[in-house]
């Protein structure tokens, strides 16, 4: 547990931005699905925490943006952080977001060097991407959310509605996901970056 702690209190594996899966999950009006997606990743097997800044275990409360802890994927342990984002103003038309995020320079120093995050073309480590695709089924499964993003810095960048037009700016190399519900909202050009739950 002492070389846990370690890696948590680092404060240099906290930076570089996050590698991230980013949820529009539902209007801002209903808090409910943000308080059962943070139940669900706080009582996985393979999580511990939620911890304050000195590791002393905390409770997990929604009023709270963040909540920081480890995550044992395979034979790695990182930290990682959730954030639940409610756009309240106006809050008739914010959305809540469910965010679950790693460090860049903690995946390069818990995985190791080859996964250098901010070149051209990023390698990540397949542990984390499984361990987002397992973890958005449950979710979709437990609240079916809006849209979900796996990308670097993804955060906020795109609604499901902007989806229902040409993208004119996608640059990087983001992946949407999103239920067979909502499939025909996307427009036919953006179908190509979108992958639907039913068929992960």
């Amino acid at each position: 547990m002492t070389e846990q702690k370690n890696i948590f209190l680092d404060k240099d594996l906290r930076c570089g931005g996050f590698y991230e899966l980013a949820i529009q999950v539902c209007p801002s009006i209903d808090n409910n699905p943000i308080k059962l997606y943070t139940d669900f990743i706080w009582t996985l097997n393979n999580v511990s925490g939620p911890f304050d800044e000195d590791f002393n275990s905390i409770q997990t409360d929604i009023e709270n943006f963040q909540h920081r802890g480890l995550i044992r994927l395979d034979n790695f342990v990182i930290p990682f952080t959730t954030y639940n984002v409610r756009e309240t103003e106006p809050i008739d038309i914010g959305f809540n977001w469910f965010d679950i995020c790693f460090y860049t320079a903690a995946i390069e120093y818990v995985f190791g060097s080859e996964y250098q995050t901010w070149t051209e073309n990023p390698k990540v480590p397949k542990e984390l991407t499984d361990f987002f695709t397992k973890t958005l089924k449950d979710l979709y499964k437990i609240f079916p959310f809006e849209l979900a993003m796996l990308d670097f810095e993804v955060s906020g960048q795109y609604y499901i509605d902007d989806l229902s037009k040409p993208l004119t700016n996608n640059w990087s190399i983001s992946t949407f996901y999103l239920g067979q519900k909502s499939y025909g909202l996307i427009a036919t050009e953006n179908r190509k970056f979108i992958k639907r739950i039913e068929e992960l």
